[in-house]
């Protein structure tokens, strides 16, 4: 059984999307890189320089990395380069391999939509805490991005079963340039 496509501009659509997310994700992690090199440079020079630290430093790296690797996470998933097991796509020919891609990422979808709800309710709990990061801004902002970044592959996730019901494989390299 073959999928017709018989509508490529949804598929250029789904695509675009995919990748217009895909670029504001590299946008982030961009400006997550350059904040964490700017911070552990600052704790440097206030601790060597100044003999003094930022007590809440230590803390924001930690989340920072935390942002990086959820954002790490969608844009693996929007160009397809998540961990996989590609045997069967080596084995199986293209139609079937297809459909076992269909599966992978209906399971998937299933897995990150658990995790986004618990990662919810854990924000749920992390917000009756009254730790603060910085100021005033509490430190339950600062873990948003685990049930958001689970959102986020999934909406990617939900592109790719679209891109790959629509009759396309191609998935271009967001961060090679690959979309214009």
């Amino acid at each position: 059984m073959q999928i017709q496509n018989d509508s490529p501009t949804e598929n250029s659509v789904l695509q675009n999307i995919n990748a217009f997310l895909g670029k504001i994700e590299i946008g982030f992690l961009c400006l997550i890189v350059a904040m964490m090199i700017g911070l552990a440079i600052l704790k440097i020079v206030l601790r060597y320089v100044f003999s003094t630290s930022l007590l809440w430093s230590d803390t924001m790296l930690q989340h920072l990395t935390l942002w990086l690797c959820f954002f790490g996470a969608a844009l693996a998933t929007c160009e397809r380069r998540h961990i996989s097991i590609d045997v069967l796509s080596r084995i199986l020919p293209d139609t079937y391999t297809r459909w076992t891609n269909l599966m992978i990422d209906c399971l998937a979808l299933v897995v990150v939509a658990i995790l986004a709800y618990y990662g919810f309710l854990f924000l749920g709990d992390e917000q009756t805490s009254e730790t603060i990061l910085i100021g005033s801004v509490p430190l339950w902002w600062a873990k948003t991005i685990i049930p958001f970044g689970f959102v986020l592959i999934g909406i990617h996730i939900v592109l790719q079963i679209g891109i790959n019901l629509r009759g396309s494989r191609d998935t271009p390299d967001i961060a090679e340039g690959g979309v214009d």
